[in-house]
C-alpha cells in the first residue's frame, strides 16, 4: 500500500514538473522564425537595388572584354579576380543598410512578441512561431 501510495505521489510530482517545463517552455523557449528570401523580395526598393547591381555586373563583363582582348591567361585570370572583388565590394556596400534594417526590424518585431531567439525558416525543424509576414508589414510602414 505504501508503495502505490509512494508511486502515485511521485507520478503526480513528475507530471506536474513536466506540465510546469512545458509552460515554461511556451512562454519562455518560444523559437522565432523567418522566411528571410521573402523578407529580401518584399524589400521596400529591393528591385532597384538588384537593378544597380545588375548594371554594374554588365558594366564590368564590358569592361572585363575589353581589357582582356590582349591580355594572356594569367593576366586575364586576375583582371577576373580583380572586377569579381570590386562587384563583391559593389554589392555589399549596396545590401549592408538593407541588411541592418531588415535585421533590426526581426529584432524589433521579436521582442515585441516576447520571442528571443530568431532563425531562418531552413533551420526550423517544426514549431517555432512565423513572424515574416509581421517584419515585412513593418518594413512596409518604415519605408
Amino acid at each position: 500500500m505504501k508503495q502505490k501510495l509512494l508511486a502515485f505521489v511521485m507520478t503526480i510530482m513528475m507530471s506536474l514538473g513536466l506540465c510546469s517545463s512545458a509552460l515554461a517552455a511556451e512562454n519562455d523557449g518560444v523559437v522565432g522564425f523567418v522566411n528571410m528570401q521573402a523578407i529580401v523580395a518584399s524589400y521596400p526598393g529591393i528591385k532597384d537595388i538588384a537593378q544597380e547591381i545588375a548594371n554594374k555586373r554588365n558594366d564590368l563583363q564590358k569592361s572585363f572584354n575589353e581589357q582582356a582582348k590582349n591580355l594572356d591567361a594569367k593576366a586575364q585570370q586576375d583582371l577576373q579576380q580583380k572586377l569579381n572583388k570590386e562587384l563583391a565590394d559593389f554589392e555589399a556596400k549596396k545590401m549592408a543598410p538593407v541588411q541592418k534594417t531588415i535585421r533590426t526590424t526581426i529584432d524589433q518585431v521579436a521582442a515585441a512578441q516576447g520571442i528571443k531567439s530568431v532563425v531562418n525558416i531552413q533551420a526550423m525543424v517544426t514549431g517555432g512561431k512565423d513572424l515574416t509576414g509581421e517584419v515585412v508589414k513593418v518594413l512596409k510602414n518604415k519605408q
